[in-house]
């Protein structure tokens, strides 16, 4: 079920509206932002998840398992995800289902790195079903740290709603 952002309009006008399928926007980034990591953020998140490894709310114990610091669970880089759900030159202003996750993760978090979020639209298509057509865009989130390492790469389908 979709949640409406604005007032229904009428299908003619929704069609319309949604319907700006320009595929030069296809990998280009449309959204970017920075988080500075900290142990309390760390802490704060393995206990939203139930982590109970110390690795990630102890620096002693990570250090014994031979980290530097305590660690950040793989899935912290998903915890706060990126916005907007599709490029501003799309002019969709409405809300979105999320359709799934796949996450690749290629490195370790640790207190004190500077995370960079950067987000490109990867694909876009229509799919018909019973109840009707289907909007779905798919993003691409790249999160490097400071030192330009990739530490996961996010992709996340959504369907569009309007």
């Amino acid at each position: 079920m979709c949640c409406y952002a604005a007032p229904r309009a009428s299908r003619k006008n929704k069609r319309r509206h949604i319907l700006r399928w320009d595929r030069s926007l296809l990998g280009k980034e449309f959204s970017r932002f920075e988080q500075h990591v900290t142990r309390a953020m760390l802490r704060e998140y393995a206990d939203i998840i139930g982590a109970k490894d110390p690795v990630y709310t102890d620096p002693h114990a990570a250090q014994a398992r031979g980290y530097r610091d305590m660690i950040a669970p793989p899935t912290f880089v998903a915890w706060h995800g990126a916005h907007p759900i599709a490029p501003p030159a799309m002019d969709f202003h409405g809300t979105g289902i999320n359709a799934g996750y796949t996450c690749v993760f290629r490195g370790v978090v640790y207190p004190g790195d500077v995370l960079t979020y950067s987000t490109c639209l990867v694909d876009m298509y229509e799919k018909t079903g019973r109840s009707g057509t289907m909007r779905f865009v798919v993003r691409e989130t790249t999160v490097t740290n400071q030192h330009g390492d990739t530490v996961a790469v996010l992709r996340n389908p959504f369907i569009l709603g309007w």
